[in-house]
C-alpha cells in the first residue's frame, strides 16, 4: 500500500472515532466522473480519499469539506461550474473548491491548479467569495496548507483537529 493511501487510511480512522460517519467504499466510478468536469487531475492524496471513502460534510482544521457520499454531491456540483455560482469563475481559473471555512463564511477552499506541483499536490487556498460576487474577479486571500497531504499531516499531528459532524435531523 502507497504511503499516500495509509496517510490517507489514518486521516479516515482519525476522523471516524470523532463521529463522522465516513466509510469505506469503492468510488472510481464516481471520482471519474467529477475529474471530467475539472480543468487537471486533483492531488493525488485527494483522489485517494475519494476513491476510497464517502462521507458527508465534515469540519476539519477550520474548514468544512463538502459530502461525498451519493452521486450528486458537492464537489460535482461546484465542479460543473452552476450559473451564478462562485465555480463559475473558480473553475475556468483554475481553482477547485473543496469545501468552505468552517465558520459559516461563504469564502471558497480550493485547489490551486493553475500552479506546477509535484504529484498534483496543489496548495490549498483560501478565495473571497465577495470578489467573485461584486467585482467578477477570483482573489486568493491565502495560502491554507501546500497540499492536502499537509492538511492530512496537521489534522493527524494536532490534539484538536477540530473535526465537527453535525447529524442530519430527521
Amino acid at each position: 500500500m502507497p504511503d499516500t493511501d495509509r496517510l490517507i487510511d489514518s486521516f479516515a480512522a482519525m476522523v471516524k472515532s470523532r463521529g463522522v460517519p465516513i466509510r469505506a467504499e469503492d468510488n472510481a466510478s464516481r471520482l471519474r466522473a467529477f475529474e471530467k468536469k475539472v480543468p487537471k487531475r486533483i492531488p493525488q492524496s485527494f483522489e485517494s480519499f475519494l476513491s476510497r471513502y464517502s462521507f458527508p460534510a465534515f469540519d476539519v482544521v477550520g474548514i468544512t469539506l463538502f459530502d461525498w457520499d451519493s452521486d450528486a454531491n458537492q464537489y460535482s456540483a461546484e465542479a460543473s461550474a452552476p450559473k451564478n455560482s462562485l465555480s463559475e469563475l473558480l473553475i475556468p481559473a483554475g481553482y477547485v473548491q473543496i469545501g468552505r471555512p468552517d465558520t459559516g463564511d461563504f469564502d471558497a477552499i480550493c485547489f490551486d491548479l493553475s500552479h506546477q506541483a509535484q504529484n498534483r499536490e496543489y496548495r490549498v487556498v483560501h478565495v473571497d467569495h465577495e470578489d467573485i460576487l461584486c467585482n467578477g474577479k477570483v482573489r486568493v486571500t491565502g495560502e491554507l496548507w501546500p497540499s492536502f497531504v499537509k492538511l492530512v499531516e496537521s489534522a493527524l499531528s494536532s490534539d484538536d483537529p477540530k473535526v465537527y459532524y453535525d447529524e442530519p435531523i430527521a
